[in-house]
């Protein structure tokens, strides 16, 4: 069994690169997370994504499509802002990395209402074509609010 390899510098440079252009194509002002780019992140089919959006569970871009759009008429969402903190770490075994990192969320609603919230968002990438691409996501709460 090979050996678990913990945030090698071209890891957490190319992760971090990826996690970026995560919140980059998350990020919104005009209700619509950048679609085109999102794509681009997921192995969409083999894609295995679940508590993101809650109470859905989604297996693919399309389904979490549905899921945004369900969320957005929740919360009347006017714009949405994900940015990521400094605090990537990853862990490779083989050709597989799993990263985790906290992210800052600020929401703003049609009626003004401003929501900050963080999450910990855990991915499992595999490097495809010269990409890493996300296999399988998990959303969290970090359990200390204070971070």
């Amino acid at each position: 069994m090979s050996q678990i390899e913990k945030n090698l510098p071209e890891d957490l440079n190319a992760l971090r690169t990826r996690i970026n252009e995560y919140c980059a194509a998350w990020t919104t002002q005009a209700g619509q997370p950048n679609w085109s780019k999102i794509e681009q992140l997921y192995a969409d089919e083999e894609l295995f994504h679940y508590d993101a959006v809650t109470p859905h569970s989604f297996t693919n871009v399309t389904g979490m499509k549905e899921a945004f759009a369900e969320m957005q008429k929740q919360l009347q969402l006017k714009s949405l802002k994900l940015t990521a903190r400094d605090d990537l770490k990853t862990f490779r075994r083989g050709d597989l990395i799993w990263t985790t990192v906290l992210q800052d969320i600020v929401v703003e609603s049609e009626n003004g209402t401003e929501l900050k919230m963080v999450q910990r968002q855990t991915g499992i990438w595999e490097e495809r074509d010269g990409n890493w691409v996300m296999l399988h996501e998990h959303l969290s709460a970090p359990s200390s609010l204070q971070n």
